[in-house]
């Protein structure tokens, strides 16, 4: 009986052992199902998209814009206003101050836009008393329609700010009246018949697109009106006006003999220009950055 109790005991004493190992074995592997369960909990992340607009260049620009003129050289006046003497003696055209308007044609010559061919339409005219206002002495005006084909530089041709210049050679017809008032107060009315001129224009500028279609320009402009065909004649009287009357051409080459209203004189002015641009074929263009 007692050999069978130290059995029993020792057979307790394993089964409680087995027991415990069991237990903790089971403990252990639930902890480590839960620390598996936690490692693998995934997070989902963003990813911004950035998209460019891009245009390209216009197949054609019509350009309009007006502008304020400034005389140089000899289209220029004494002390801001008519001079009879002057004019009589054609030391200047006594006016200095005027203003105009163009319309410029602008077709691509290559794919990329940087040169172009620029087809202009203008007018300009110039007022002794625009500004001034002594008119004492006379006044006189110039009216000057003009055109003419040439080339632009464009920089930034696809771009919404295209900046440019150019040049090109310039058709000018010129003509004007003017009224001479002599110190007895007596006038004299003077005719400035129509006179072809050819010169030069060159301009500097910028258009600003506000989208695909229209947009504004600005600019900067030399004209040298009558750099060639210079001609100059002797009054032609008018016998049937009612006031004593002469007509002339813009008569702004010297002469060997003296000539009433002849001199050198250049018909030059600077002017400064702003108006209005339309854009024609511009397509638009997106990419996505990596």
């Amino acid at each position: 009986m007692i050999q069978l109790m130290k059995y029993l005991t020792v057979v307790n004493k394993y089964t409680f052992c087995l027991l415990m190992n069991i237990l903790v074995c089971t403990i252990f592997s639930q902890d480590y199902e839960i620390r598996v369960k936690v490692d693998t909990i995934k997070i989902p992340k963003t990813r911004t998209l950035t998209i460019v607009t891009t245009w390209t260049v216009p197949s054609f620009i019509l350009h309009f814009n007006g502008s304020v003129n400034i005389g140089a050289m000899e289209l220029t006046s004494h002390n801001g206003g008519f001079s009879r003497v002057d004019f009589l003696l054609g030391k200047n055209y006594s006016a200095r101050v005027g203003y105009g308007g163009n319309l410029i044609g602008k077709i691509p010559l290559e794919k990329k836009g940087r040169f172009w061919l620029d087809i202009i339409l203008g007018f300009d005219r110039f007022q002794s008393d625009l500004v001034a206002r002594n008119t004492e002495q006379g006044q006189v005006y110039y009216n000057s329609f003009n055109g003419g084909a040439g080339v632009e530089y464009n920089f930034t041709a696809s771009h919404k700010v295209k900046y440019y210049f150019g040049v090109n050679p310039l058709l000018s017809v010129i003509s004007g009246k003017s009224q001479l008032i002599n110190p007895d107060n007596n006038r004299i009315d003077i005719k400035i018949k129509s006179s072809v001129r050819l010169g030069y224009q060159a301009f500097i500028g910028l258009e600003y697109a506000f989208d695909k279609n229209f947009g504004m320009n600005i600019g900067m402009r030399f004209t040298h009106a009558n750099l060639l065909l210079k001609k100059s004649e002797t009054p032609v009287e008018d016998l049937n006006a009612d006031n004593p009357s002469s007509t002339i051409p813009l008569n702004d080459n010297p002469t060997t003999e003296p000539t009433q209203f002849a001199g050198w004189k250049q018909f030059a002015y600077y002017s400064a220009n702003i108006g209005f641009s339309y854009f024609f074929g511009v397509k638009e263009r997106r990419y996505k950055l990596p």
